[in-house]
């Protein structure tokens, strides 16, 4: 019935003269129904936000189509759309034709100084505090971020007061900030699980993503062929559990470090991210960590993204097959991680290192207030 409703609104009335547009709207029109049917957050968006808020997105999409100049000009406009649906976990990137130079098997050099840029960074502020900047957790994160505990952790140890630095971390993995969690969780945690909608468009999409994202990797291969299995046994359109675990779990970081911070300040803001948004999470249950700043950026209930080709063959989609076990009673996406102590975002280029001293002065004096002898 939708799609009888949808074909009178979304057909193509004209064409821009660039040749690249008819491909860009018939990309843009073949996403509606499959979202519904395959990205595990589209139909409460739907029902949320009624269809003629999505008729009128992609009106103004397919309008902003025409006048494309070149087949990259699609980009922008097919993820705009998509913001219509969700802000983060759902977006297109353009398909790269093949290229006739042998595969990189090691970091390009921009590669190479981006991750540089990327690593995690210790200050020593005082004698009781010290500052450990998380800038991501993407996966090549993970081993820096074991060195510098390594390398340092006498000054790790000897401070009871840290400050730990998730502004603009955009996630990556969870399993980059597993190192830090014997320093900050000593009690017991409960963490949500998620489901997969089982599809065969689903099925398709997680038998693709280790061959693209990570080729030759054995353990990659495990989890999917797992995930792919509990689909196979599920009715087409229902969701499944990805683990035998149950909707939550409880569980206890071991080994504990033995020397842990007394007193932790976790600055968020509004670009922390999924993973990033998962760490939130895990460590505020600790009776020693506190979130301070800004709400975050709101991706983390519909994850664990996976491709689909456009109709173009241009451009890839990637939206989530998994829901999280919170929903409906814990939502996220709608207004982020709430801080414990908000702190308003102050203008100026200064605000961000300032906002590290008032931390700093709450730790050590007990007050957030400017302007306070450092």
């Amino acid at each position: 019935m939708v799609g009888v409703v949808l074909a009178g609104v979304f057909s193509l009335s004209c064409f821009g003269q660039d040749p690249a547009a008819p491909a860009c709207v018939t990309d843009l029109e073949s996403l509606f129904l499959f979202l519904l049917e395959n990205d595990t957050g589209a139909r409460d968006q739907l029902a949320r936000l009624g269809q003629k808020h999505f008729e009128d997105a992609l009106a103004h999409a397919k309008s902003e189509a025409a006048r494309i100049s070149g087949p990259a000009g699609c980009t922008p406009v097919i993820n705009n759309y998509l913001r219509e649906w969700r802000r983060g976990h759902l977006g297109v990137d353009d398909i790269k034709p093949p290229s006739a130079a042998p595969a990189q098997t090691q970091p390009t050099a921009d590669a190479v100084a981006r991750r540089r840029r990327n690593a995690p960074e210790l200050e020593i502020l005082s004698e009781k505090t010290l500052y450990l900047r998380l800038k991501n957790f993407e996966p090549y994160n993970r081993e820096p971020l074991l060195a510098l505990l390594k390398t340092h952790r006498k000054d790790f140890q000897r401070h009871p007061n840290w400050i730990i630095d998730l502004r603009g971390n955009g996630g990556g993995s969870d399993s980059s900030y597993q190192p830090l969690l014997p320093w900050l969780l000593a009690d017991e945690t409960v963490d949500a699980s998620a489901a997969i909608l089982a599809t065969p468009a689903n099925i398709d999409a997680w038998g693709r993503m280790c061959a693209l994202y990570a080729p030759g990797d054995a353990e990659c291969q495990k989890s999917i062929n797992e995930g792919i299995e509990r689909m196979r046994k599920a009715a087409p359109g229902t969701f499944v559990a990805m683990d035998d675990g149950g909707p939550f779990s409880y569980s206890r970081v071991k080994p504990l470090e033995p020397r842990r911070p007394s007193r932790v300040a976790v600055l968020i803001d509004g670009g922390c991210g999924s993973s990033c948004e998962e760490f939130a999470l895990a460590v505020r249950q600790s009776f020693t960590v506190k979130l301070i700043g800004q709400p975050t950026f709101g991706s983390l209930d519909h994850s664990n993204l996976r491709p689909h080709d456009l109709p173009s063959g241009m451009r890839r989609l990637w939206y989530a097959t998994t829901r999280s076990t919170r929903l409906p009673g814990f939502r996220v996406d709608v207004s982020g991680v709430q801080p414990d102590i908000y702190l308003p975002l102050e203008p100026g280029a200064e605000a961000k290192a300032e906002e590290v001293q008032r931390v700093r002065s709450w730790l050590e004096r007990g007050s957030l207030q400017r302007n306070l002898r450092r």
